[in-house]
């Protein structure tokens, strides 16, 4: 009875002290798992035992928000709750440091709290303001232009962003400016210019943010993602001149004027536009090395064919996406006639047209293009109506396509059960140039 008593105690005992794993963690490791909790979850821990006290003050992530529920103490200002992080957290380098706060003070304080980070050499910088009329767009201090450490910087909404004659961002690879305002168009120029390694850049404009040319000149770049917000019909011209751009995302928005010097090693674009008209035509030319293009257009205006025609479009496209809204599905002939080494084709409306049985003419190319008769093997069809334009389309396509693999059709989710077998009967009918062709009807 004794030895059965003995180990009842022993095991509780063993069980006891294993039970807290993760304060038996070290140091570094206990960081990292609270670096991924909101600054104010990470305090709360120090309740947890003394072992957890003061660990939060050695994490090197501040992540500070302006809500009841990210601070310690619902009646404590949300200045003094920075502050107060401030003097108590004694990491000496800051991976990352993100304020999101509404403002309604005096900025000066504020910019007390970047000069603290950036004396930490910070490697994020992430702040987003949200604030009211009656007061002022936040300007940052200098220092911050020239932070030697800086990886990433993002910054959004009541920010304006007033650069000093000097910038000197040498290790600044990510650059996000959201909804923000600037001083003038040399502030953006300057910016850039001191960013010497940049490889991404995303910048979302909106027609009052005192610029009328985005001038994006950036030999490093790689990634950049660019979109105009739909306020207002104030022009804007849009420059870019990046060699080594791999990747580019434009949703436009405004009445943007292009002017694409360089983009000459692009390989995926995904291009977004209420009206798919002339003035894109330069965006159209600027894209042909690309081997991966997705467009998007709500409207269509009729485009000048002749401003195409010098030009061999899409000399390495391998993938192109097609999202329709009301018209342009001629523009589908086209870029096949242009796209000699095309394999996979996505067809499209766009979501805010399906539904609504809008018939459109489509005329077929007059040659049969290059890519049907040797490249083309992957057709996919969404959003599938059961419409003339969109049977012809298929069936031209179905009949020319001699190495086609697939023809995978996305029917309508409307269209009655009976439809759909009729469609599908009329689909099984069209002639095929592909003996290997597999027709897929969802």
């Amino acid at each position: 009875m004794a030895n059965s008593v003995n180990q009842k105690i022993y095991v509780n005992s063993k069980h006891k002290k294993s039970s807290d794993r993760i304060s038996q963690l070290p140091d570094v490791l206990i960081h990292h798992i609270l670096s991924f909790l909101s600054t104010k979850e990470a305090m709360a821990t120090s309740i947890l035992s003394k072992r957890w006290l003061w660990v939060w003050t050695s994490v090197p992530i501040l992540d500070l928000q302006d809500t009841p529920f990210c601070r310690t103490d619902p009646n404590l200002h949300f200045r003094q709750f920075v502050d107060h992080v401030l003097i108590l957290n004694k990491t000496a380098s800051l991976d990352k440091f993100c304020l999101k706060f509404n403002l309604v003070d005096h900025p000066s304080y504020v910019k007390t709290w970047f000069r603290d980070a950036v004396s930490r050499d910070v490697k994020e910088l992430d702040i987003s303001v949200h604030g009211t009329e009656s007061f002022p767009f936040l300007k940052l201090p200098f220092a911050l232009f020239t932070a030697k450490t800086l990886l990433v910087l993002k910054l959004s909404h009541g920010v304006e962003l007033h650069v000093p004659g000097t910038v000197s961002l040498p290790c600044l690879k990510v650059l996000n400016l959201v909804w923000i305002k600037y001083t003038n168009d040399e502030s953006v120029s300057r910016l850039f210019a001191g960013c010497y390694v940049l490889q991404e850049l995303g910048l979302h404009k909106h027609a009052g943010d005192n610029t009328t040319c985005s001038n994006i000149s950036i030999p490093t770049l790689k990634t950049l993602f660019v979109r105009f917000a739909p306020t207002g019909r104030r022009r804007h011209k849009l420059k870019i001149n990046a060699p080594v751009l791999k990747q580019l995302n434009l949703e436009d928005n405004l009445t943007l004027e292009f002017d694409l010097e360089d983009v000459s090693s692009l390989v995926e674009a995904n291009v977004t536009v209420s009206w798919l008209e002339n003035r894109h035509i330069p965006l159209l030319k600027a894209l042909s090395n690309a081997k991966f293009v997705s467009f998007h257009w709500d409207w269509y205006a009729e485009m000048k064919w002749r401003n195409f025609r010098p030009y061999r479009l899409f000399l390495n496209l391998v993938q192109m996406e097609l999202h329709v809204g009301y018209g342009g599905w001629n523009l589908l002939s086209l870029f096949l006639e242009f796209s000699d080494h095309l394999e996979v084709l996505v067809l499209a409306k766009n979501d805010n047209c399906r539904g609504l049985g809008f018939e459109c003419s489509w005329k077929p190319p007059k040659y049969v293009p290059a890519c049907l008769l040797s490249s083309l093997s992957m057709v996919y069809f969404k959003g599938f109506e059961d419409l003339t334009y969109q049977l012809s389309m298929v069936k031209y396509i179905l009949k020319n396509a001699r190495v086609l693999k697939m023809m995978d059709i996305c029917s309508n989710g409307d269209l009655p059960l009976d439809s759909k077998i009729d469609l599908l009967k009329k689909l099984l009918m069209f002639p095929r140039g592909s003996k290997a062709c597999q027709l897929k009807f969802n």
